[in-house]
């Protein structure tokens, strides 16, 4: 039994190493991969035995650790790495990017999320992504104010007149400095 238990441990390190060299490899191919964000494999103890407890301090000495073998390794997770990546210039007006949390929304026979942003216009004046899917954003009413939860093609209205609206209220604060000269 001995035996059979430490090829299975052995043999469970080995798979896990592999998942872990498959998300590295990913990592690699995809480094020059527009929005990629590179992962990482989380392991896990997958069984262990207790050999011996621990034991509590007494008052000339401390306690001491219980004693306990890992049985095998299992992988707990594969972890996505969203920290900001560079932002690079790429002189396209309708590419843009994501810095901080956040995905935009694209819609074609399904509804997708995606942290890249090279997008295209289509003939139709609508923002779309490379496979073609609609980059979808909050709707706005006459008014021009934002409808939160009103997803609508997001449409560039090239060539066609807007209304515009001057400005009749600004703010401004500061603070004056008590010896400073009065201009």
């Amino acid at each position: 039994m001995a035996l059979q238990t430490t090829l299975y441990t052995g043999l469970s390190g080995l798979v896990v190493n592999q998942i872990a060299l498959d998300v590295i490899g990913n990592n690699i191919a995809n480094a020059n991969t527009t929005a990629f964000k590179g992962s990482r494999a989380m392991f896990k103890t997958q069984l262990s035995e207790t050999r011996s407890y621990g034991s509590p301090p007494r008052e000339v000495m401390g306690g001491t650790n219980p004693i306990q073998k890992g049985l095998g390794a299992a992988v707990e997770t594969i972890q996505r790495n969203f920290m900001d990546g560079n932002v690079q210039p790429t002189n396209l007006n309708s590419d843009v990017a994501i810095q901080g949390e956040g995905f935009f929304v694209l819609e074609g026979n399904q509804r997708t999320f995606s942290r890249n942003g090279a997008f295209s216009l289509s003939s139709q004046h609508y923002l779309t992504s490379a496979e073609g899917m609609f980059v979808m954003g909050y709707g706005v009413d006459s008014d021009f104010n934002v409808l939160r939860g009103d997803l609508r093609r997001i449409e560039i209205p090239l060539g066609l007149m807007t209304t515009a609206t001057p400005t009749t209220m600004t703010e401004l604060s500061g603070q004056l400095r008590a010896r400073g000269d009065l201009a």
